[in-house]
């Protein structure tokens, strides 16, 4: 069941996580460069205002770039919802690229590239969890919070050699990192058309005979295979149990009592994620790096770049050595409380000793203040960085699954926007408090993912409605911090999955639905008709 296809078609869908991290992080460092303030204008009177629309439209872009991507991809499906975000965002990012010293110019870019994103942003996750088995459903999902890092750090050390190596009097020193977009673009745009579509997808929209050659083709096993078909008949009997039970996808459906609170979980978590502070160094850490002391534009833009190093090195051991072993709760508490923990370092330093104007090189306490920045990012790699993505794109029913998770992805692009506006002025007005404020919203987010996040590793996506029986809090019995091995650890869907191996027993019709007794038919219609 793992094997190079099911691998190769994640890292495609992940390529939209570089967009996103490479998006996102390059422009934060761009704007400070030389050559960028001098062509657009920049000055002490508006600087802070144009670093604050260039995000903003992006991240503008990107809430409406999710939303219209639920209803596109619901309709064409994922690998074509896919290739059209990709398209969509090269086309922003040729017209950034063109300009010279209009920066309405680079606002409609960054617009446009946002919807690319914002559709890319969703369909990744999505995508991943449809077509990954449970046992390594976690892995692979981590596999697009690991290439959004590593767009960011990618971006960090591009805008560095810039910085460094290329004349401020020129334009190449902003364009080439703007042009760099096009790179994962068009990668995605290509790769796109290679992968297999989501045999889930296909499945909900009634095209059976695809969807289990498509499941074929990624699990690299014949048509007929056990295994195979009891995955595929479990993927179809729960299509169409929702189907019996909702009669219809609509948006009350969203707020039944069956999904209310699930949907309540989805976009509050990723509301979480926001909350913890990441946006503040993903953006700005250039100024953010200044604010505890290195003052020039060098030294921050290195220690930029040892940032993106550190959050990518930390992701990937997590993703290759514990992802599968710790599950999703233990990481997401901890880490909460590891950052609640680091943020109050960091403001207690910068308040008892503030970096000293004008000083060459930072103190003693600056550099302590930078390496509890570290360990906060640390924190965040390993926890809330890649696994609300993967929380988000596996608790949902098919039906309404691209809805929901499109709800959850647009909900964290407007509060990226909120928090993104909100730190500049915090940083300016509050300083050091700004650092213990996001100190006290990890220790809300700890406490919120003890009562409220459930533990899905190891679950497959057709048996989470048990996992989520109890509504919005837990039930005492699921206040635990182990791995189930199986979903024998949950009475409920062990006795779930009895009560479905009888009826599938029993139900003769829905056996026939089967593909693979039409493609038997096939087969024989074909012989006879050869002979």
């Amino acid at each position: 069941m793992f094997n190079y296809r099911l691998y190769l078609s994640a890292i495609t869908a992940c390529v939209g996580g570089l967009l996103f991290g490479y998006d996102t992080g390059f422009i934060g460092a761009a704007v400070q460069l030389e050559a960028f303030q001098r062509d657009f204008g920049m000055n002490t009177a508006n600087a802070a205002n144009v670093k604050g629309n260039v995000v903003a439209t992006l991240q503008a872009g990107c809430f409406f770039g999710t939303l219209m991507m639920a209803v596109v991809t619901s309709k064409t499906g994922r690998k074509w919802g896919m290739a059209i975000s990709s398209t969509v965002f090269v086309v922003g990012a040729i017209v950034q690229t063109a300009t010279t010293n209009n920066l309405g110019v680079i606002y409609g870019g960054r617009a446009i590239s946002g919807l690319g994103i914002g559709g890319a942003s969703m369909l990744a996750p999505l995508y991943l969890s449809e077509i990954s088995p449970a046992r390594i459903r976690g892995k692979l999902s981590m596999i697009y919070g690991f290439s959004i890092f590593f767009g960011i750090m990618i971006s960090y050390w591009i805008d560095y050699g810039c910085e460094r190596g290329l004349d401020p009097k020129g334009h190449n020193q902003w364009r080439i990192p703007v042009a760099l977009q096009l790179v994962p673009g068009a990668m995605l745009c290509i790769g796109a058309y290679f992968i297999s579509e989501s045999p889930r997808w296909l499945a909900k929209v009634n095209r059976r005979e695809e969807a289990l050659r498509h499941l074929s083709h990624i699990r690299m096993k014949p048509e007929d295979d056990a295994e195979l078909l009891q995955e595929f008949h479990d993927i179809c009997h729960a299509i169409e149990e929702e189907i019996r039970v909702s009669e219809g996808v609509s948006l009350k459906e969203l707020i039944s009592p069956m999904y209310r609170w699930r949907v309540f979980i989805g976009f509050s978590t990723m509301i979480c994620q926001q909350l913890t502070g990441t946006v503040s160094l993903t953006y700005y850490a250039p100024l953010l790096f200044t604010t505890l002391g290195l003052s020039s534009t060098s030294s921050s833009l290195f220690a930029t770049g040892v940032y993106g190093i550190v959050k990518s090195v930390a992701t990937m051991i997590f993703l290759l050595f514990f992802i599968e072993r710790v599950g999703r709760r233990l990481p997401l508490i901890l880490g909460a409380l590891a950052m609640m923990t680091f943020m109050a370092i960091v403001a207690a330093i910068d308040a008892a000793q503030p970096p000293v104007a004008g000083s060459s090189s930072p103190s003693s306490a600056s550099i302590a203040a930078i390496v509890m920045v570290y360990l906060y990012c640390i924190s965040y790699a390993v926890s809330w960085g890649p696994l609300p993505y993967t929380v988000v794109s596996e608790i949902y029913p098919s039906r309404i699954r691209e809805y929901c998770v499109s709800i959850g992805v647009a909900t964290m692009w407007a509060f990226n926007y909120c928090i993104s506006r909100i730190v500049p002025i915090a940083i300016a007005n509050i300083g050091w408090r700004t650092f213990l404020m996001f100190s006290i919203l990890n220790a809300f987010v700890a406490v919120y993912s003890f009562l409220v996040i459930r533990e899905t590793t190891g679950i497959s996506l057709e048996n989470m409605d048990e996992v989520f029986s109890s509504g919005l809090f837990m039930s005492p019995k699921q206040w635990t911090f182990r791995t189930p091995k199986s979903t024998v650890e949950y009475p409920e869907l062990m006795e779930l999955e009895r009560q479905l191996s009888a009826k599938r027993n029993a139900e003769d019709a829905h056996v026939e639905n089967v593909p693979r007794s039409s493609a038997s038919v096939a087969s024989t219609a074909n012989s006879e008709r050869r002979q």
